[in-house]
């Protein structure tokens, strides 16, 4: 099924939380067929992305990541020489 398929809303309330004004707050991820939002649990203030800027962000943090695993894999090399 498409998501723009659906007729109710998505929402995910996730295990991860973040202070705002002094309270740990759930991060709540909402979904929409062309972006989706992020909030914090009783507030109103939403940040929006798009599916695309999403995906180009997991994939800058997974080639950061590659990066420095491959770096880290030529310093435990040479340190066995």
């Amino acid at each position: 099924m498409k998501l723009s398929d659906r007729k109710t809303r998505l929402t995910f309330i996730t295990n991860s939380t973040a202070r705002y004004r002094g309270k740990e707050r759930e991060i709540v991820i909402e979904v929409f067929p062309e972006h989706a939002a992020v909030r914090l649990l009783g507030t109103r203030t939403r940040y929006e992305a798009s599916w695309r800027a999403i995906f180009d962000l997991a994939a800058e943090i997974y080639a950061r990541r590659e990066k420095e695993r491959r770096k880290a894999e030529r310093a435990q090399r040479r340190r066995s020489l």
